[in-house]
């Protein structure tokens, strides 16, 4: 008998080796060791042996179902599957493990083409958890935006399927909103094994290394944060830190007219303040746009960059406390209730005063700006 031909191929794959230098109480057990992993991989649950598989197919709600369990005849043959299979395990894999055996080619052929049934079966059964539907609940526009929540969904998600969820979900991040993918990916990351981790990094890292579009760069940036950020890799990080920088740079907000005119992508910089590597370009980029002497590009960074600032800079940057002494000092409104929002304490005593003395100037009335479209 042809015994590749009668199990299916990922169990003769398992069993080749030891099958055919004819070490066949060893072909018997890599059966069994592929089994066991198949369990573990569509149930989630964790053990071996009897452990294992009443947690997988016993109980009322197994976490593998071999049908709809609807009928007392469906429900006897979920039952029947679990008695047979701690059956096999106890009658045939338990033994060959802790004594010494000397199976036949036929014993093994027959105990490997039942274990290959087996296999077929659960291959057809219905796991109690779906990638599929899990997918949908983090998807899903009733997804509650809190740190719990997402705790308890991913308690939800079997230990040996957490990278193959986050995978999922990431992958279909741009389908879902910003802040929930957020509360759910740090959930989630800190539960991944550190392989797994660095196999997330790397996925990451190898699609900001490329993308160019900027929602999907956006939804990255905004989703994911300070934690992940530190992790991927350099030449990644430094492509996008560049990108945002240079958003920055080209940020104009009009405040008559309540719009971001341009630099909507820079506005996320300020999820990864912190955890950047070019933190001196940023804060070069920042102090021109607000020595430009451009109302628009003075009021983005006011409005967008400055109160999280102090994630970028422990201290008032060099040359920010000048800028705002003159400013305030000539009577500028806008800057004025700028320093009120700004988010460090160690001011120099001669800003302090300036602000406590601040005159308003009389207001001045310019022409429209050029660039403002109609």
């Amino acid at each position: 008998m042809n015994l590749e031909t009668k199990v299916p191929s990922e169990l003769w794959a398992q069993i080749r080796t030891n099958y055919e230098k004819r070490n066949f109480t060893g072909a018997i057990l890599d059966a069994f060791h592929y089994l066991s992993d198949l369990i573990r991989k569509k149930s989630g649950a964790e053990g071996d042996g009897g452990q294992l598989i009443g947690s997988a197919l016993g109980g009322a709600t197994p976490k593998i179902k071999l049908n709809k369990l609807q009928t007392e005849s469906e429900r006897n043959i979920q039952k029947g599957m679990e008695q047979t299979l701690r059956g096999i395990y106890q009658t045939f894999r338990n033994p060959r493990s802790h004594e010494k055996i000397s199976d036949t080619d036929e014993d093994a052929q027959i105990i490997i083409i039942f274990i290959g049934y087996i296999v077929r079966q659960l291959d057809l059964a219905k796991s109690q958890f779906s990638r599929e539907d899990y997918l949908k609940r983090i998807l899903d526009p009733d997804f509650v935006p809190q740190a719990r929540y997402s705790e308890l969904l991913v308690e939800d998600i079997p230990k040996t399927q957490r990278l193959e969820v986050f995978l999922d979900v990431y992958r279909a991040k741009e389908n879902g909103k910003i802040e929930h993918l957020r509360y759910f990916f740090n959930a989630l990351l800190p539960k991944l094994s550190p392989d797994d981790l660095n196999q997330a990094y790397e996925v990451i890292s190898e699609e900001l290394k490329t993308a160019e579009d900027e929602q999907t760069l956006r939804t990255i940036v905004g989703s994911l944060g300070k934690e992940c950020w530190k992790n991927l890799q350099e030449s990644a990080r430094l492509r996008i830190e560049n990108r945002l920088i240079r958003s920055i740079k080209e940020g104009k907000y009009n405040t008559q007219l309540k719009r971001l005119r341009d630099g909507a992508f820079g506005t996320w910089i300020i999820s990864i303040f912190s955890q950047i590597s070019l933190k001196k370009e940023a804060l070069r980029t920042i102090s021109d746009s607000l020595n430009s002497n451009n109302s628009e590009r003075e009021d983005y960074i006011i409005k967008y960059i400055l109160p999280y600032m102090d994630e970028l800079s422990e201290d008032p940057p060099f040359g920010l406390d000048t800028l705002f002494l003159k400013k305030i000092k000539s009577g500028d409104v806008k800057f004025y209730d700028a320093a009120q929002t700004m988010p460090w304490l160690d001011w120099s005593t001669e800003l302090t005063d300036a602000i406590l003395n601040f005159v308003a100037a009389a207001p001045t009335f310019d022409a429209f700006d050029d660039d403002i479209p109609f």
